[in-house]
């Protein structure tokens, strides 16, 4: 089961956009990026040092890369004494070369990096940012995606450097690829260690469960008092323990598993919206509309419209 929920959270993904820089850095330099979607940075050439928040710098070697989940404000530098500019400043008073890289710094040690911002539907967006870590570090050396990152790597550069027209899109395409393959494998490496969090309360032998059949049941009409019926609990033992391990309360979470099942559902079908809601146990479609709107911004008549306007689907 716990696999079955792991592969609901990565299908809930869904990447509106993303971006790319390609810098080349010669030793002293420092980066400071505030970046409102998703970040990564992928160590092609040398080493470097990501801060962010109250996270110790972290070292990145070549092959290694970094995804903050959340994006924020964070720096990236060749050391942890050398002093960090704006990355925006710094793209503003110098342009890209021909060959769409950027290069500053001094006459030192040279790194390269891949770094890329991306930018996802809301629906799926606040689930896996409350479960996931601020930071995740993925290391060359202990993770089964090395020899997938250096092919792929290899037929960017290579793609990059020719100047071939749908390089950028290859790269796009990449970046998406990537965060769902870190994230993946972060809780994969995790997934029987965690002692705290989302990943902890999966691997808990009732909350487990309890996730379990919110995930793949969301259109169950769920209560407090029937999911602890199920796995054999009372209902205050059981509400006590999931907000320990989840962090909020059983139906809040639902709440959010069932709106993305809904997106999901808009995305895939020409239903009427009447009939989902009523599927996922909604008194009304004014019910589903207001809980949708509440909590991404639109109703889900508008959100079928806007996704069927970007995809033609």
């Amino acid at each position: 089961m716990r696999h079955a929920v792991i592969a609901d959270l990565l299908r809930s993904i869904r990447v509106r956009s993303s971006v790319f820089a390609r810098p080349e850095l010669r030793a002293p330099w420092g980066l400071r990026l505030i970046d409102e979607g998703a970040a990564f940075h992928i160590v092609t050439r040398g080493r470097c040092f990501v801060e962010y928040d109250a996270v110790p710098p972290i070292p990145l070697a070549e092959g290694d890369f970094v995804v903050l989940p959340r994006g924020g404000a964070h720096v990236v530098r060749d050391a942890p004494t050398t002093r960090a500019v704006r990355l925006d400043h710094v793209l503003k008073a110098r342009k890209r070369g021909v060959d769409g890289v950027f290069r500053i710094g001094g006459d030192g040690e040279l790194t390269n990096l891949v770094c890329g911002n991306i930018r996802f539907e809301d629906v799926s967006a606040d689930l896996f940012r409350a479960i996931l870590p601020p930071v995740i570090h993925v290391r060359k050396k202990a993770n089964r995606l090395a020899p997938w990152l250096d092919a792929a790597m290899a037929h960017i550069r290579s793609d990059l450097d020719a100047g071939r027209p749908g390089a950028d899109i290859v790269v796009a395409r990449f970046a998406d690829i990537l965060f769902i393959q870190a994230l993946e494998a972060y809780l994969e490496e995790h997934a029987e260690t965690a002692e705290s969090g989302w990943l902890a309360a999966l691997r808990d032998q009732h909350v487990g469960e309890a996730l379990a059949l919110l995930h793949l049941q969301p259109d169950r009409p769920w209560t407090v008092v029937s999911l602890a019926r199920q796995l054999g609990l009372s209902r205050s033992a059981f509400a006590a323990r999931f907000v320990h391990l989840v962090g909020e309360p059983p139906l809040r979470y639902l709440t959010r598993v069932r709106l993305n099942a809904v997106a999901a559902r808009l995305r895939s079908s020409d239903e009427k919206v009447s009939a989902i809601a009523a599927s996922f146990g909604y008194d009304s479609v004014s019910g589903l509309n207001k809980g949708f709107k509440q909590r991404f911004g639109e109703s889900p008549g508008q959100y079928r419209r806007r996704f069927s306007a970007r995809t033609g689907v």
